[in-house]
């Protein structure tokens, strides 16, 4: 509350310059509205939505400065770019914020002067925090909150029901494939993994950096070196032999949310996926499913070079104010308050979702089982582990839903990906 108090105190300024200057002001001149525009990357109904207006009522109350909410959803990725170029009023948006930081960039405001006056920074993940920075040249533009780990999830009874226990959690690559093995022929008629189209790049990302290390592989990527990495084909047959043997669903990979929903339908055991997909899942199928989680398996020899489980895929979603804003503070203040303090702790409770201010150490239920695994990583991948990196990620995508749908072969995959960006 302190810090929005100084957006109160400047309008009381003005009207107190004005009344001593006795400017006369008649009933239809009156003060412009203060006014935030915010362009916000969730649907309406969703319940990241609830938490938010909640927040801007308070705002608003506490400060008399209102908060124009549009709801753009995930088209917000191509539409604040637009939108601004042709000089719309925004003044604050969210996004992944890895996204926001590599490819808006050029919109945002350094918010380092804003965050020191109220110790800001003191409440954000400190891994969270350094990569922000390191994409900003050592300048913070963006404000995470909602963060995210990506691993394993599987549904608890159905592991049980395949004759599996807490020992058969895999720690390798071989081991996953052994537990798959056993699923798929257990009498259960349980498909041992699914996902859905628009995750494919997981598979493929945590696979190859297993192998080589995110460094490297973001190296291949931008020099476009598939077929000088041999490790780049490995993982690509290692991904599509998941398909090919049957331990994918037949749906996989799927139309979102339809894979994922598997898992709560009792079809699927397992999914690689964020972790908002419990909640997701919940949400869709209406079923209440004990969560596991673990990360994604390391290889089995651990050589030099090679990251182990504890390299781990996590991030988070991300204010950001706009350069051209003249409500950067006031801006600052409202994202402020959804990621720290009671709001933080809101969105914790209704989304399920990891704290974003590291003062609320309290993780829901749901997702409960991946919190030692975040404690404990090593290593930080960002999203596909880099696979986003290039000029050419959707062409990347579409490769990929060609391979894990088996139209074509590994080595297919890696020559047309080796032609890319020439």
């Amino acid at each position: 509350m302190k810090r929005w108090k100084k957006a109160t105190a400047g309008i009381c300024c003005v009207i107190s310059v004005l009344t001593s200057c006795e400017i006369s002001v008649s009933a239809e001149e009156e003060i412009p509205e203060q006014k935030i525009v915010y362009w916000s990357m969730w649907e309406e109904e969703e319940p990241q939505a609830e938490v938010i207006e909640d927040a801007a009522m308070a705002f608003e109350e506490a400060t008399g400065i209102s908060v124009e909410i549009q709801w753009k959803g995930r088209e917000i990725t191509s539409l604040i770019g637009p939108a601004l170029d042709a000089g719309e009023q925004i003044d604050l948006f969210d996004d992944d914020y890895q996204r926001m930081s590599q490819d808006h960039s050029i919109y945002l405001a350094e918010l380092e002067e804003m965050a020191d006056t109220v110790d800001y920074e003191e409440h954000v993940m400190p891994v969270l925090l350094d990569q922000a920075k390191e994409w900003g040249n050592g300048e913070l533009y963006v404000m995470p909150y909602q963060p995210y780990i990506v691993g394993v999830w599987y549904n608890k009874e159905l592991w049980e029901e395949a004759g599996l226990t807490e020992r058969d959690i895999p720690g390798t690559w071989e081991h996953l494939i052994r537990v798959c093995r056993k699923i798929r022929n257990s009498d259960t008629g349980l498909y041992p993994m699914t996902c859905d189209a628009r995750y494919v790049d997981l598979l493929y990302g945590y696979q190859l950096a297993r192998y080589v290390g995110q460094s490297k592989m973001k190296n291949m990527i931008k020099n476009c070196t598939w077929s000088q990495m041999p490790e780049a084909l490995k993982a690509a047959k290692d991904i599509r032999m998941l398909f090919f043997a049957g331990y994918m669903s037949r749906q996989a990979p799927a139309e979102w949310p339809q894979g994922q929903n598997e898992v709560g339908d009792g079809e699927a055991v397992m999914v690689l996926q964020g972790s908002w997909a419990p909640n997701e899942v919940t949400e869709y199928t209406g079923t209440d499913v004990k969560w596991g989680f673990f990360p994604w398996p390391a290889l089995k020899d651990g050589k030099k070079g090679k990251d182990g489980a504890k390299a781990v895929m996590a991030g988070a979603q991300g204010f950001g104010i706009t350069k051209n804003s003249h409500m950067k503070q006031e801006s600052f203040d409202f994202a402020s308050s959804i990621c720290t303090g009671e709001f933080d702790v809101e969105m914790t409770e209704k989304v399920h979702s990891i704290p974003a201010d590291r003062d609320n150490t309290l993780w829901p239920e749901m997702i409960a089982d991946a919190k030692p695994y975040m404690d404990e990583m090593d290593g930080l991948y960002m999203w596909a582990a880099g696979l986003e990196e290039g000029d050419y990620r959707e062409e990347i995508q579409s490769e990929l839903l060609k391979l894990t749908g088996l139209e074509e072969t590994s080595e297919e995959f890696i020559a047309h990906l080796d032609q890319m960006n020439r």
